[in-house]
């Protein structure tokens, strides 16, 4: 039984170990270094929610928003505590929300706010993304208003053809 034991347990050290030298690459701001030792830790440990979690901040400290939520995806996806995963989907959140996807990222915090609604940062971040949605809906109104007006004006400016002589008897 204990012979059993030992593959397991140099298995979850040497995983521990990689986490731990991703995070101090990370402390370090040696994000390379720390993004390398996250995904190392993930391939010997598909279902490792931390892995994933700090790969994905690694990941946007590189500027990889794309890498960066697939990774936060990953961790939400393995993840047990309700916590745990609300703190990936906001980090996905501001990932979107910098990356200018403005309704994946209401989205993101709306599903961080359901798994923990004391999370302040989460609703904060939320009433933004909705304010600058909103603020994008009535430029966009705006925009199509003018476009109306002038296509409006274009038809009054145009002159009309005068009736056919033919078609009257």
């Amino acid at each position: 039984l204990l012979l059993l034991l030992v593959p397991a347990i140099s298995f979850s050290q040497t995983k521990d170990k990689l986490i731990k030298k991703g995070n101090e690459a990370y402390a370090e701001k040696k994000y390379d270094v720390a993004a390398e030792n996250y995904l190392k830790a993930t391939a010997k440990d598909p279902a490792n929610e931390k892995a994933f979690y700090n790969l994905g901040n690694a990941l946007y400290k590189k500027g990889k928003a794309e890498e960066s939520a697939q990774a936060y995806d990953a961790s939400i996806l393995h993840s047990k505590s309700p916590v745990d995963k609300s703190a990936a989907w906001y980090n996905k959140g501001v990932v979107l929300q910098n990356d200018k996807k403005l309704a994946e990222c209401i989205d993101a915090y709306k599903n961080a706010l359901k798994l923990n609604p004391a999370d302040e940062d989460a609703r904060l971040n939320l009433q933004k993304a909705l304010l600058k949605q909103q603020q994008e809906q009535q430029k966009e109104d705006e925009k199509k208003k003018q476009q109306q007006k002038q296509q409006q004006n274009e038809k009054k400016d145009n002159p009309k053809p005068k009736p056919s002589k033919m078609t009257k008897k």
